[in-house]
């Protein structure tokens, strides 16, 4: 009898995480009101620089992505007049799950749960208002050819893990890559080669119908680089350089076809 007891229970729990999970999603993808992301720097490395940038962290560190957002939703006819709102937690110094090596169902699954709990024991600090996303950006040193462990946004969890380097001058770089998994947890997938890196065209072009198709000269975000011919990229130095596609502006609620 407690076995059908715990097992009714546990089922429940899930009708519920599932339905507010629902809600949320339909909330986020309105556009209604301002969305509250909490950025959580994690000191990934020791040192006093890591440390030190990461405390001197700002909201108005993030703003730039904010008028992005706004700026992007105006070309599909959004006028958003603050469409994200920041606020910085105090470092964290416990590490997340590493993510798997390998994308196998059971790994995945396992690693979503303990990310769960991770974000549970981990996302939440006085003094900060209730936050609709919750962003945990690891901050560490360069890395040989400017190399990091890969990123991810997670719809179902409303949370992303970011590998950033603790730099002023990658600062801009850093925002690219929060923007796309932001974008991610919003409902945006993937728009380039994951073997190559190469941005798969049309959707993961800026601009799919100029002509000559190449060189681009922006990147989509979901793509993440800048076309320059049809095997060759570059990263963006900045989100000026970005733009959100028509596609990309459907999966989060900007436009309700292509």
């Amino acid at each position: 009898m407690f076995r059908y007891l715990r097992i009714a229970t546990l089922l429940t729990i899930l009708v519920v995480v599932a339905g507010n999970q629902l809600l949320t999603q339909s909330r986020l993808s309105s556009w209604k009101k301002p969305l509250w992301v909490t950025i959580y720097p994690v000191l990934a490395e020791p040192g006093d620089n890591i440390q030190r940038y990461a405390g001197n962290l700002r909201p108005e560190s993030f703003k730039n992505i904010g008028v992005f957002v706004g700026r992007q939703a105006a070309r599909y006819g959004r006028q958003l007049e603050t469409p994200v709102v920041f606020q910085v937690a105090r470092p964290l110094t416990t590490l997340p799950p590493a993510l798997p090596a390998e994308s196998s169902g059971v790994k995945v699954a396992l690693w979503s749960l303990k990310m769960r709990w991770w974000v549970w024991r981990n996302g939440s600090q006085k003094g900060l208002a209730p936050a609709d996303i919750k962003m945990f950006v690891l901050y560490q040193n360069s890395k040989p050819e400017g190399h990091l462990e890969r990123s991810v946004g997670i719809q179902n969890g409303s949370y992303g893990v970011v590998n950033a380097v603790a730099s002023r001058q990658l600062a801009q770089r850093n925002r690219i890559i929060i923007t796309h998994e932001l974008m991610h947890i919003l409902g945006a997938s993937d728009k380039y080669d994951p073997l190559t890196g190469q941005p798969v065209p049309p959707d993961g072009l800026a601009n799919p119908s100029s002509v000559p198709l190449y060189p681009q000269d922006r990147a989509e975000i979901m793509a993440g680089r800048i076309a320059i011919s049809a095997n060759r990229w570059r990263r963006p130095a900045s989100l000026e350089s970005v733009v959100v596609g028509a596609r990309t502006a459907t999966e989060i609620g900007w436009r309700d076809t292509l």
